[in-house]
């Protein structure tokens, strides 16, 4: 059996929080920014609703997404800026 590349264990979070603090306690603790990652949502609708969503889509020539952000945004949502982006793949044309 080989032997282990590491001979001292890792000190647990409040270790690492203790001596962070004894070796500088001026400083203060570090805290990663959180990115604002898309997760995913779900809903229904009634069918006469989303098919009212799927024609101003098309008009539009942007994703149901989009529509659905813009109209939450002219209500007074704050929606993030990426999704009032429209991000729907364009497909190539060959010519």
């Amino acid at each position: 059996m080989k032997a282990p590349l590491k001979t001292r264990s890792r000190p647990t979070p409040e270790e690492a929080v203790r001596i962070a603090t004894e070796t500088e306690p001026s400083l203060p603790p570090a805290r990663l920014p959180q990115p604002d990652k898309q997760v995913p949502f779900s809903t229904r609708f009634r069918s006469s609703t989303l098919a009212g969503i799927e024609a101003r889509a098309k008009a539009d020539g942007v994703s149901l997404k989009l529509v659905i952000c813009r109209a939450l945004a002219k209500d007074g949502v704050a929606v993030a800026p990426g999704d009032l982006e429209d991000g729907t793949p364009r497909r190539r044309t060959t010519a």
